[in-house]
């Protein structure tokens, strides 16, 4: 995830909150992408209707683990 977004992984915290660790609200589309091939989860815009953080964002991964 760091090196996708090019950040120092100690950035990827629970509380990180996703809008501050990009500036560019398409490379977070293209990592959601990249999470599901890697993953074999589908998500649906619902999926991600409150995800505001990092920490959120590995939940709903989570939930969606098989």
């Amino acid at each position: 995830m760091a090196a996708f977004l090019k950040i120092k992984a100690t950035k990827l915290t629970d509380e990180a909150v996703l809008t501050d660790l990009v500036t560019e609200s398409f490379i977070l589309v293209e990592m959601v992408i990249e999470l599901q091939e890697e993953f074999s989860v589908r998500l649906v815009q619902e999926d991600l209707k409150h995800v505001k953080t990092f920490g959120d964002l590995i939940r709903v991964f989570e939930s969606h683990a098989k």
